[in-house]
């Protein structure tokens, strides 16, 4: 079923569209909040509140074709403002300020590559990014997420979310360069 479909019939009422959305996209939104949050029951409890208010707002909601994106937004938007309630009331930090990824080398930037000198090097070039590049690379490399969609999680136009990934990935490539060359003239 296409994402415009489910949602459209989330919009109707249809309480299995909810549930489908929800069990389709919940770890994606719970590794997507790990990112900014440290606490994983705010996260938890922000994709609840999330879900909840979708379904009292259906009516309300406006047409996509790109659920993600949408669910992406929503929930780095609350838990920005959930967690700022927190700190008002405590002195406890629970969201970087930043997008911090960690990603999965092995799996997505490697691909089985059993060098482990090499998974050093690449990790060493993410570190070198942004947070902005790093999120952007995630997005589209962990998530699998089109420009479009990484366009509106992080509220850039289309053609700055393809630039953004561009420079993050030259980057990598320069600093990837530069280790093998210092490794060789060792």
């Amino acid at each position: 079923m296409s994402d415009q479909k489910l949602w459209n019939e989330l919009r109707q009422g249809k309480h299995v569209a909810l549930e489908k959305i929800y069990r389709t996209y919940f770890s994606d939104l719970y590794n997507y909040g790990k990112k900014f949050a440290t606490d994983e029951a705010t996260v938890e409890d922000c994709i609840q509140e999330l879900f909840v208010e979708l379904w009292n707002n259906r009516e309300g909601l406006s047409e996509t074709n790109a659920i993600r994106p949408y669910l992406y937004v929503s929930l780095k938007r609350k838990l920005f403002r959930t967690v700022k309630k927190i700190r008002k009331s405590t002195d406890t930090e629970l969201v970087e300020t930043h997008f911090d990824a960690e990603l999965s080398i092995d799996e997505l930037m490697i691909n089985n590559e059993q060098d482990e000198e090499q998974k050093a090097k690449l990790k060493g070039a993410f570190e070198q990014l942004s947070e902005r590049q790093k999120e952007v690379l995630y997005l589209k490399y962990f998530s699998e997420m089109d420009y479009k969609g990484i366009s509106e999680v992080m509220d850039l136009n289309y053609q700055s979310a393809r630039n953004l990934v561009s420079r993050a990935i030259q980057k990598l490539s320069k600093y990837m360069l530069l280790l093998t060359v210092v490794f060789f003239l060792m």
